[in-house]
């Protein structure tokens, strides 16, 4: 398991530690930015280790300066081992599959999934290539969308991670692919039913079709 820590950089507590906080629920935050909606809720430090090593920065503390717990960038964090471990990511990922219906539970749990999953898909990268656009964007920028609807899978294919999910971008593959504008068929990007689409979501569509799937 890695060590999490950072220094404080100024202020009368300069060069003293900061750790992990726990919250009064018992949870670690790991997050890609200080606003509570992007917060991800952790069980462990396990958890928060692999998703660090992603990308994501940590809600820190340390008891002894006596000041609330601060969001902390991940390029200001450290570990002790900062190796990717697909393994412990994919054993994560197993868990939450057998612990709950995320397709019923709480949107906290399906966010955990989902950055779990993007970090199964990343392979310990903090960038990754949209498999509709072929682009490369920081991982902030990618989801790990479900090829098939996550309510309509079985507990065997959702439990596929390599091949129930890729990754797509926020600039618009996601949400054309989300809504039925494109599809996959035979390893190329497709357009499908564009009844009623709009021009500029038909315009963005026409860009991608054709396009070979990574």
């Amino acid at each position: 398991m890695s060590q999490i820590h950072a220094i404080i950089t100024r202020g009368p507590h300069k060069g003293k530690p900061l750790y992990p906080h726990k919250h009064q629920d018992d949870k670690y935050v790991a997050s890609s930015s200080r606003y509570e909606e992007d917060y991800i809720r952790v069980d462990n430090l396990e958890e928060l280790s692999v998703l660090v090593q992603a990308g994501c920065g940590a809600r820190m503390s340390n008891r002894e300066t006596g000041n609330a717990a601060s969001y902390i960038t991940n390029a200001k964090l450290r570990l002790e081992d900062n190796a990717p471990n697909t393994a412990s990511v994919e054993r994560l990922l197993d868990s939450i599959t057998d612990e709950t219906d995320l397709d019923r539970d709480s949107k906290g749990k399906s966010r955990k999934e989902q950055s779990l999953l993007r970090a199964y898909l990343l392979r310990g990268s903090n960038v990754g290539h949209c498999v509709i656009c072929r682009h490369e964007f920081p991982f902030e920028m990618l989801v790990a969308a479900h090829l098939k609807k996550r309510s309509e899978c079985t507990v065997v294919e959702k439990k596929d991670f390599k091949y129930v999910a890729a990754l797509m971008c926020k600039t618009g593959c996601d949400d054309l692919y989300e809504n039925g504008y494109i599809s996959v068929d035979n390893g190329m990007v497709v357009k499908t039913d564009w009844k009623g689409c709009s021009h500029g979501a038909a315009i963005r569509g026409n860009l991608q079709c054709g396009r070979k799937r990574r």
